[in-house]
């Protein structure tokens, strides 16, 4: 038998259901927050005015959703948006490319540091350590919404993303089911990915026909599971062969369980936290420990550089964000990551040795 490490993850995106505060918002809050109080720290440290940071987080915010939003729309459907310009505004229909974000954050800094008379690097050097901070947070909050998903594995370890798979369902039962399960299942693991149960919990008190119920399952529910793209990504389900289920009543309640396959992907979004929350470590520690030392821009050339090529390398575990991507030899990501890099390395060059010139 081969063995598989695999998580189901069927978090509920809404911290309490049915309310507007979700987990993506909660930890997008946090993160800006939490650097709010570590960039004061630096401020005091560096003998300036901690509470000039309260207008060093408005600008990076603003300019975060701004540039994240719009960079979005221009980089992975221009057409469409600027046909319909008024969609860009829609923020709350989803896309947020952190490119855009990037850019817009470097622009506002410019702004910002000819304001208050700081040299632009300098800013730069400190805002880059709590944009991975940031970044870390953000994309913690896209694995709480099951979106940015990975590649599938096809070594039968990662994540099986199921909350779509309960979403449709739910919808699909309309009331009937109150609750649904994904359970790990005993058998092997084979080139479609790893067995799986998902068991449906049917409310009190309401009735089932289990002939109706039956044949319910047989054609709608196997239509669903090879119907519906959000649930295709998920669970493999062979067309042209019959759906194994089971319906019993368990108490006063009736149960149904499927046995399907799961399909485990890269968490490409932990990836990305992964590797942020490591470059907010060291840069934080290279700025405490050196920042007497190094020239300004050396440590926003080190984050240039660094962030951007793991990215690259992250994208290829990645699903393309749209279709057009298949055809190109790299994907979007990647290619703006690459003058990133370049920019990265062009300043590497003007500010190392590390000491300061005198």
């Amino acid at each position: 038998m081969e063995y598989a490490f695999y998580i189901i993850w069927n978090a509920n995106p809404e911290i309490i259901s049915g309310l507007p505060p979700r987990w993506y918002g909660l930890l997008f809050a946090s993160g800006f927050l939490i650097g709010s109080y570590i960039m004061r720290w630096m401020f005091k440290l560096d003998g300036r005015d901690p509470e000039e940071v309260e207008r060093l987080t408005l600008y990076m915010v603003i300019a975060t959703i701004v540039g994240a939003r719009v960079g979005h729309c221009l980089f992975y459907d221009p057409v469409y948006y600027l046909s319909n310009p008024l969609k860009i505004l829609y923020i709350w229909e989803g896309g947020l490319a952190s490119h855009g974000a990037a850019i817009s954050i470097i622009l506002g800094m410019i702004i910002y540091s000819r304001k208050v008379n700081e040299p632009f690097f300098w800013v730069m050097d400190r805002i880059v350590i709590v944009v991975c901070l940031a970044g870390a947070f953000i994309r913690t909050g896209n694995f709480m919404n099951s979106e940015i998903i990975g590649l599938p594995s096809e070594s039968g370890n990662g994540v099986v993303f199921a909350r779509s798979v309960n979403d449709i369902l739910s919808y699909r039962f309309d009331g009937r089911v109150e609750n649904i399960t994904f359970h790990k299942r005993d058998g092997d693991l084979n080139e479609n990915g790893i067995p799986l149960t998902i068991r449906l919990e049917y409310g009190e008190g309401v009735g089932v026909d289990e002939e109706y119920e039956n044949n319910y399952y047989r054609t709608n529910v196997k239509n669903y599971l090879i119907g519906y793209e959000g649930i295709r990504k998920h669970i493999y389900e062979e067309q042209g062969k019959d759906l194994e289920f089971k319906i019993f009543k368990n108490g006063s309640k009736y149960y149904a369980e499927i046995y399907t396959i799961g399909i485990p992907r890269h968490p490409a979004q932990m990836y990305e936290a992964f590797y942020c929350l490591l470059l907010f470590i060291s840069l934080l520690s290279l700025w405490y420990f050196k920042r007497n030392s190094l020239n300004d821009g050396f440590i926003f050339s080190i984050f240039m550089i660094v962030l951007w090529t793991l990215r690259i390398f992250d994208e290829l575990v990645k699903e393309n964000q749209v279709d057009w991507e298949a055809d190109i030899p790299l994907n979007m990501g990647q290619w703006l990551s690459i003058p990133m890099i370049i920019i990265g390395l062009i300043i590497f060059i003007k500010t190392f040795p590390s000491k300061k010139s005198t």
